[in-house]
C-alpha cells in the first residue's frame, strides 16, 4: 500500500514539474529584448506596425523604470521614463501621421488606448511607492499621459466632449449651505 502511494506522489510530483517546467522556459524565451525592438522598428515600412513596435518597447521602458525605482535607481528611473515618454509620443505621431479616421479604423489607436490606461495606472502607482522626492518626474510623466490619453480618445470618438477641467467656486464669506449647526 505504501509503495503505491509513493508511486502515485511520485506520478504526480512528475506531471507537475512536467506541466510548470515549459511554461516557465517558454515565458524566459519570450522575454521582448529592447534591442530587437528597436531594431525592429527601424526596419519597419508600415506606420502602424511600427507603432504597435514602439508601444511594446515603451512598456519595457516603463517596466524597467518601475524596477529602477524600486532598487532606489532614480536616475536610469528618470531617464527610462524619458525615453518611454519619446516612445509612446512617437508612436501617437505614427499614428496620427497615417490620415486614418480612428474612429472608423481603430488598428493601433485602440491597442495605444489600452496602453496608455494601463500605464497611467502603473505611474499612478509608482508615485505612491516612491519616495516624495523622487515623485516630481513621474507625475510630469503620468500628466503627459493623461493628456496624450485624452487625444486618443477624442481621436477614437470624435464626437465625444474633451474632459472638462475641475473648477471650484469659491464661497462667499458667510454663507453656508446645508443646515445650520446648533450652538
Amino acid at each position: 500500500m505504501e509503495s503505491r502511494l509513493c508511486s502515485m506522489t511520485a506520478a504526480v510530483c512528475l506531471s507537475v514539474a512536467a506541466i510548470l517546467v515549459p511554461s516557465c522556459l517558454w515565458a524566459r524565451q519570450h522575454e521582448e529584448d529592447p534591442a530587437e525592438l528597436a531594431a525592429k522598428i527601424q526596419s519597419e515600412t508600415n506606420p502602424i506596425k511600427k507603432a504597435r513596435l514602439e508601444i511594446r518597447l515603451a512598456r519595457l521602458d516603463l517596466r524597467e523604470a518601475s524596477k529602477a525605482y524600486g532598487r532606489n535607481r532614480s536616475r536610469k528611473g528618470q531617464r527610462l521614463l524619458t525615453a518611454y515618454l519619446h516612445e509612446i509620443t512617437s508612436s501617437w505621431q505614427l499614428l496620427e501621421s497615417t490620415g486614418h479616421n480612428a474612429a472608423k479604423k481603430p488598428q493601433g489607436f485602440m491597442e495605444l488606448e489600452i496602453t496608455l490606461r494601463e500605464n497611467a495606472r502603473m505611474l499612478n502607482d509608482l508615485e505612491n511607492r516612491v519616495y516624495y522626492r523622487y515623485q516630481g518626474s513621474i507625475e510630469t510623466a503620468e500628466k503627459e499621459v493623461n493628456e496624450l490619453h485624452s487625444k486618443v480618445m477624442l481621436a477614437l470618438f470624435p464626437g465625444a466632449a474633451p474632459p472638462a477641467a475641475e473648477t471650484k467656486a469659491p464661497k462667499a464669506a458667510g454663507s453656508f449651505t446645508g443646515k445650520e449647526l446648533p450652538l
